[in-house]
């Protein structure tokens, strides 16, 4: 069972010019048997790995011996940017968990930021030893600082991050300062940064996500919408940030999308192996526009289906790690799972074969609500042991995936939406509010075991048959979970006539407190998400 210490490194400060310090990312089995690594790296020509001789763990204890993961980095000729490359952890077809991914981020050259007075910027770079920074700015004011996070005595990354806070007063312009960096046994890590930061009282633009990755098969349907990517802008700044026109540029392979515009789909039909890179740019009235997302669109031969690790999710809040709950809706996230477009389960009860994919938890197939390329929805068994459950998928060519764990548990609630009695949604913006003595129904998954039991992929019955109500008492907290008001529900159990969905019915106590609200559900051993609801 394959475990990394870490699956990111860096941001890695390197000045124009330098050389990078080397880095170590530790694997370790987690399982039984002995652990056999390899390593690749994507399109990063900059980056190289190798799997090192196995030796004692430096950055863990959870197992005695480690097989470091070596990662040089060249950056010879690198002009200044952000440079991300990935490393593919891969083991033996029987090892659990793997493959798994390492994401190794390098910023070369100086730091270029927009700030608005009064307001700060953190940009983050990591060391592999404590330093020592001195920090200056040609106007002398102490905007600059190199701050560390976190603290304990067990540390083999140090994560700091360049903090830019200009006092309110200071004049809008161009400031220049440097963060310089001493101390360190690797004298790569011994650096100095330069700083300009642009200081303005007009809307700065963020995109979010500042780039886009991707990685598809050859024949694989286009990514189109609600899985295609979206690039939206924040305001960091002062003012009202407001958008112009989108451009995107490298082929035809990205386009906007026909059903929702401001979704970029991406098509790989006739693309060969190989990388392919564009742009996503929005235009605005901030400072810095235009934003510029670069995207990344990587074509590899086809192959058997890709569980990404920790990849099955719970369907609300989608955590990684998280456990799930026996009857619970989850999904597993991947690649190559299906290369029919997306396709949803037409009625119940659920099939357990949609698009050409199964999915296979503990060998037994499940009940599955839709499947795309990347992404199945499906039901856990009710059957299912507790503990470390193994998933697949196959498809119907025969390939099967990597193997991968989820924790499954009797109950794992999640909180979706809240319906007030005129059968409203009792939403944050206070738009349709419930009062004290109201009946609210409130839906999610993951709450467990029902009498009478419901097959998973089987519609929960309904009247006049009796209903499946949950066999583990259930308390509505309204508040602080704490100090709020508590109460127990008039129902709690499945939906009628739709699988996997439950619902509470709850009446509102008169000492539930009013306004913005804090509401969650919880058994004796967990307790849900917590939404938030509007009271009067």
């Amino acid at each position: 069972m394959l475990r990394l210490v870490s699956s990111t490194v860096g941001p890695i400060p390197v000045p124009t010019g330098a050389s990078a310090p080397a880095q170590t990312v530790e694997a370790y089995n987690a399982g039984d048997g002995s652990l056999a690594l390899s390593v690749s790296v994507s399109s990063a020509t900059w980056l190289t790995a190798s799997v090192g001789s196995p030796r004692a763990c430096a950055s863990t204890t959870a197992a005695a011996t480690c097989l470091p993961l070596q990662l040089a980095l060249n950056t010879t000729g690198l002009a200044a940017g952000t440079y991300t490359g990935v490393v593919t952890v891969s083991a033996g077809s029987n090892t659990i968990d793997a493959p798994q991914t390492v994401t190794v981020t390098m910023r070369v050259g100086p730091v270029d930021v927009f700030a608005a007075p009064g307001a700060s910027r953190d940009i983050p770079v990591t060391t592999n030893h404590l330093v020592t920074a001195r920090n200056t700015t040609q106007d002398g004011n102490n905007w600059l600082s190199l701050v560390l996070d976190g603290t304990g005595s067990f540390r083999f990354v140090f994560p700091y991050r360049i903090h830019i806070a200009p006092t309110a007063d200071m004049s809008p312009g161009t400031y220049n300062g440097s963060v310089s960096t001493s101390g360190s046994s690797v004298a790569s890590e011994n650096v100095t940064i330069p700083v300009t930061m642009h200081l303005t009282t007009q809307p700065i633009a963020q995109a979010k996500p500042d780039q886009i990755n991707l990685r598809l098969a050859q024949g694989a349907p286009p990514l189109v919408y609600p899985f295609d990517p979206i690039v939206s802008l924040v305001n960091l700044g002062q003012g009202t940030l407001t958008t112009g026109n989108t451009t995107l540029s490298g082929g035809s392979w990205i386009k906007p999308d026909t059903a929702v515009p401001s979704f970029i789909s991406i098509d790989p039909t006739g693309l060969s192996p190989g990388d392919n890179t564009g742009s996503v740019t929005i235009a605005s009235n901030a400072a810095n526009s235009p934003t510029t997302v670069p995207v990344d669109l990587q074509i590899v031969a086809k192959g058997a289906p890709l569980l990404f690790y920790q990849g099955v999710l719970d369907n609300v809040t989608s955590i990684a790690g998280d456990a799930v709950s026996q009857g619970d809706v989850a999904i597993v996230k991947g690649e190559q799972l299906s290369f029919s477009p997306f396709t949803q389960a037409p009625s119940y009860p659920l099939p357990t074969q949609l698009g050409g994919a199964t999915i296979l938890v503990n060998g037994t197939p499940a009940p599955l609500y839709y499947s795309s390329y990347g992404q199945i929805a499906f039901q856990i068994p009710y059957d299912t042991s507790a503990g470390s459950a193994l998933v697949q998928v196959q498809r119907d060519d025969g390939q099967i995936s990597n193997t991968v764990t989820v924790s499954v548990v009797a109950h794992a609630p999640r909180l979706l939406a809240v319906q007030n009695q005129d059968f409203t949604f009792n939403l944050p913006d206070g738009s349709h509010p419930a009062t004290h003595g109201d009946t609210i129904v409130l839906y999610g998954f993951g709450f467990g075991p029902t009498s009478p039991a419901v097959a998973a992929g089987a519609p929960a019955p309904a009247p006049p048959d009796s209903l499946a109500q949950i066999t583990a008492p259930l308390t509505v907290n309204f508040g602080d979970s704490l100090f709020g008001a508590n109460t127990t529900p008039a129902f709690a159990g499945l939906t009628p006539s739709f699988a996997g969905v439950y619902q509470v019915n709850v009446v509102i106590p008169d000492n539930a407190p009013t306004g913005l609200v804090n509401l969650s559900v919880g058994f004796s051993e967990t307790r849900s998400n917590t939404i938030q609801i509007v009271i009067q």
